[in-house]
């Protein structure tokens, strides 16, 4: 694949996330730059994956590689779009948790749910494949955790054995029913290479989106002066977790990992990663086969990576359209004892899992194993 257009156009887009930060985190400007113009920007990257896939079966079918270059350059300006918005999203300051009461009972419902859904559908539909509702329940439990613990369970060992069993299930289920089909000639290494940039890009806009990293710091009496690296704790995801933090004023670019996150999103790379590279495949072979699983699990990434202090990019969006009074869905992310930003975990778990098996399952059949080694 020709790389040199897909660099340009990101590295076009990229630049706006470094204007200088005057109106950070504040009204609805950034350094003269209007919020709506970093949407504009985002929903022009959704109407150049959709030209692009369409121009691909109608004009570029005989030129694949160029549509593919589109769809991905179109994927790089959308999210570099919801990065820069994230980066000013407007803080509610002033405004408190209005629906906290009702968090926990919620969170014991929708865990209940998960869990015994999960549990029926394994009986009935993989009745030989414990695994499947065993992740199930398990990320029932994430979602009910803060509420079924003690003080939220913030050092119980239960929390600690979740965070790792859950991307330990994913990592089974993918090596048991994807891997070989990777490894087949029915996933050439153009579709490699076109998973492989799309969980870059995302990993780079989880980064952002989780508040982990910022090339807009805090400024201020208390923001910091001078380059570091220092160790920390974080609470996040359910249990608190040591972690690095750093801060270069040069780019400027302030960041921070903990154990727990960087398994959580490990997780999320790995499965949109897959995702990509096995919907190239079925493109490639000319197959009708609905994405809808992965397109859906990858927009419920966009609210599973909250963090203690930054809405995810759900909200960064909305903030967009109704300023400071998009702050109760601030706070359903925020607040520890909320199930919302674990519930939006879940979905994208549950979706890309079953979307990838599903790719799989299409490419394996004797058919497409005939045509690719033809």
């Amino acid at each position: 694949m020709d790389y040199r257009l897909l660099i340009q156009g990101l590295v076009l887009a990229g630049a706006l996330l470094f204007v200088p930060p005057v109106a950070a985190h504040s009204g609805s400007t950034h350094a003269s730059t209007p919020h709506w113009a970093f949407l504009v920007l985002i929903l022009g990257g959704g109407v150049g994956m959709g030209g692009s896939a369409l121009l691909g079966k109608r004009v570029w079918s005989d030129h694949p590689k160029r549509t593919l270059s589109g769809v991905l350059i179109g994927l790089g300006v959308a999210l570099l779009g919801t990065i820069a918005i994230i980066q000013i999203q407007i803080e509610p300051v002033g405004t408190t948790p209005t629906l906290h009461a009702w968090y926990p009972p919620l969170a014991v419902v929708t865990a209940g749910l998960l869990t015994t859904g999960s549990l029926l559908l394994g009986v009935w539909r993989w009745p030989t494949r414990l695994e499947y509702s065993v992740l199930g329940l398990a990320l029932g439990i994430w979602v009910g955790y803060p509420a079924l613990m003690p003080n939220s369970g913030y050092r119980h060992p239960v929390g600690y054995l979740l965070v790792v069993v859950v991307p330990l299930l994913v990592g089974y289920i993918l090596w048991v029913d994807v891997w070989p089909v990777v490894r087949s000639d029915a996933v050439d290494q153009l579709a490699g290479h076109v998973g492989g940039l799309v969980a870059a890009m995302f990993s780079v806009f989880f980064l952002f989106s989780a508040g982990l990293f910022t090339v807009n710091p805090e400024q201020g009496v208390n923001g910091p002066t001078t380059a570091f690296v220092t160790t920390a704790s974080f609470a996040n995801p359910l249990v608190v977790w040591p972690a690095v933090e750093f801060y270069v004023p040069s780019i400027p670019l302030a960041g921070a990992m903990s154990v727990g996150t960087a398994l959580l999103i490990g997780t999320l790379v790995g499965l949109i990663g897959l995702n990509a590279s096995l919907m190239t495949a079925v493109w490639q072979h000319s197959m009708e086969f609905s994405s809808s699983g992965g397109i859906l699990g990858g927009l419920a990434t966009t609210g599973a990576t909250a963090c203690c202090c930054c809405g995810p990019a759900v909200y960064a969006v909305a903030s967009v359209f109704f300023g400071v009074s998009a702050s109760p869905l601030y706070w359903a992310f925020i607040d520890p004892a909320s199930p919302l930003g674990s519930l939006f975990f879940a979905a994208a778990v549950i979706l890309l899992v079953w979307s990838v098996t599903r790719f799989a399952t299409r490419l394996s059949e004797p058919a497409v194993c005939r045509v690719s080694a033809d």
